[in-house]
């Protein structure tokens, strides 16, 4: 038994010997870390037991762990699915998780009499036929266009068909022909190169002995532009069966995934996608992770998974995709050695490490044009020099109830979220509407600090409220005190370095200045200090947002007899809210539960 932090002592006697899941919370209740383990009480024991191959993070996690939960199930596969299903649910910061889930598009073909193509971010699984996922709608744009110049598939909305008039004799109303075009887009788009080059040679000879030469030199034209579309393919398989090779480089804090697929023997696609994946993360969790997130979201299955390094789990992956997400496919996982796949192998990692580059320079080129707006800024407010720790402040409510306030920091113009706070309104009782008092506290709160070393070196060059003349003069109340009290530095010009950026018209409130300060709406500046305000409000609303859930869940299980403080905790935080309670299984319920308290639960909520 060893002692980690003043309010946590690790108990191995409490962890059991199955298979199942480890969850790490931290003293606020938010999940560190979620891991699956044939053996529990070894693996989580492991965590306690230093060696040298301990690293700092390991540590680090460690000592900010304020509890340990397990889940019991009956294998090792129910194991892999409840800690994906965790992972994805609670975004645990030490797990491997995809970062941009929500940027996914597809080209969905809905399932009805007349098909129509559409660009949707929802995989329904309704019967539509989908192709994707790319990470930008802009990547099918020109798929739409080719589709609807040489296939005429309509659009769900009208407003969207390119080319309706383009092909001969616009769209087709008979049901029949109709349908064989959408079946022959599908062929194409799902790599069937061949039968639909087959099918449209047919029909160029066809037209010409019957001498329709018009029609004849639109299907020549199609032909050339699909071998157009697919003569770049410089790798060949040998057969059509549909495979995908998986490769990645990674940083200190991402994964940076490359995915190239070949359907029916073509080069079909490549999806570059980021995972969040801390130090402590080996390459396997980061392939697993991959092979877990990422293919609930593909619609078209590979037969063969082609990855660098050999998985532990390789078999129970392998179960997963096959019965789980694509029960009609049988899936199997391989490192290729040498050969041609090992060649495509390679490929996908030199693709990888030209996302990572790319995505280096994008995220330079971001700050930089951020940076440059600095000094314009700068000589928008008379300030004598760019303001490079800026922090803005908002407050937010639902009609007076769980009132609170947030706090965001920008460093040279882009977010530094590891200082970013938040603030429940203490002065004002529940119920009560007043914006300008809350943010009179919440300012004051910030800036009598002043024995707080951290951030007194710390202090921003300016700060921003979201609102404006009204909320301005809120703050100049507090300021004033803070003057009085000398919380603000000798240097620090508060007619300058405060500001109010309002909505609506998107105007600059100064102290002391009447008219507001209005730059061009397309100018870097604004620009700068709308996304500084814009996150601000996010960061305030969500706040909001978790406050009111947990006190309305806090409230529905006060009423219930036997669930104490402890209890409430551990509910609100593994369902989040009374729906998700609700929603939940008998036996999800009994692994937080007694009995007694789930049959009290049942009767009462």
């Amino acid at each position: 038994m060893e002692k980690q932090n003043s309010d946590f002592v690790f108990k191995s006697k409490e962890i059991p010997s199955s298979p199942g899941c480890y969850l790490f919370w931290d003293k606020d209740d938010k999940l560190l870390y979620v891991g699956k383990a044939k053996d529990l009480k070894k693996r989580v024991s492991s965590y306690f037991q230093k060696t040298e191959k301990s690293s700092l993070r390991i540590e680090y996690m460690i000592s900010k762990i304020h509890r340990i939960e397990t889940r019991s199930v009956h294998s090792e596969i129910e194991a892999l699915v409840l800690e994906n299903n965790l992972i994805k649910e609670f975004l645990p910061r030490f797990n491997v998780r995809l970062r941009d889930d929500k940027n996914f598009v597809y080209l969905r073909i809905t399932n009805e009499d007349f098909p129509k193509m559409e660009i949707t971010r929802r995989l329904i699984r309704d019967g539509s036929y989908y192709i994707g996922p790319k990470t930008s709608a802009k990547e099918f744009r020109e798929t739409v266009r080719f589709c609807q110049k040489f296939f005429r598939v309509r659009m769900t909305k009208s407003s969207l068909d390119y080319y309706p008039h383009v092909a001969a004799g616009g769209f087709d109303d008979n049901q029949e022909q109709y349908q064989r075009n959408v079946d022959m887009m599908k062929q194409f788009l799902g790599g069937k190169i061949e039968e639909v080059m087959k099918n449209i040679r047919g029909k160029m000879e066809k037209f010409a002995l019957e001498k329709n030469f018009e029609a004849a030199a639109k299907m020549r034209d199609l032909i050339k532009s699909i071998q157009a579309s697919t003569q770049k393919q410089t790798v060949d398989l040998g057969d059509t069966l549909n495979r995908d090779f998986i490769h990645f480089v990674r940083t200190d804090s991402n994964a940076y995934v490359v995915r190239i697929a070949f359907r029916e023997g073509h080069l079909l696609d490549q999806n570059e996608v980021v995972f969040a994946a801390e130090e402590i993360s080996t390459d396997e969790e980061i392939l697993e992770a991959f092979l877990m997130q990422f293919y609930e979201k593909v619609h078209t299955p590979p037969r063969e998974i082609f990855i660098p390094i050999s998985l532990e789990n390789a078999d129970k992956i392998e179960v997963f995709l096959s019965q789980e997400i694509f029960p009609e496919e049988k899936i199997t996982l391989h490192v290729p050695q040498k050969g041609i796949k090992h060649e495509v192998l390679d490929i996908a990692l030199k693709n990888a490490k030209h996302f990572l580059e790319r995505k280096k320079l994008e995220a330079l080129s971001h700050a930089q044009n951020f940076a440059k707006s600095l000094p314009e800024l700068a000589e928008a407010l008379s300030l004598k020099e760019p303001p490079r720790r800026m922090e803005c402040f908002d407050i937010s409510h639902l009609g007076g109830t769980s009132t609170v306030a947030s706090q965001v920091v920008f460093i040279d113009g882009e977010p530094k979220k590891s200082e970013y706070r938040r603030f429940t309104v203490k002065s004002l009782p529940d119920g009560s509407v007043n914006d300008f008092a809350a943010m009179q506290e919440i300012l004051a709160r910030r800036f009598a600090r002043k024995n707080d070393k951290q951030y007194a070196e710390k202090f921003p060059d300016l700060i921003m409220i979201d609102g404006g003349k009204g909320q301005l003069s809120s703050v100049l109340k507090a300021v004033e005190q803070c003057k009085k009290d000398k919380c603000f530095p000798r240097n620090f010009n508060v007619t300058k370095q405060i500001i109010s950026l309002a909505k609506r018209e998107e105007q600059i409130f100064r102290p002391g200045t009447k008219e507001p300060l209005e730059l061009s709406y397309d100018s870097a500046p604004l620009k700068l200090l709308q996304r500084i305000r814009d996150e601000a409000h996010r960061f305030a609303v969500t706040f909001n947002r978790t406050v009111r859930e947990k006190k309305a869940i806090k409230s529905a299980l006060d009423e219930i007899p036997g669930i104490g403080g402890a209890t409430r905790k551990k509910l609100i935080a593994r369902f989040g809210s009374v729906g998700g309670i609700k929603q939940a299984s008998d036996e999800e319920l009994k692994s937080i539960l007694s009995e007694k308290q789930f049959q009290n639960l049942k009767k009462n909520l």
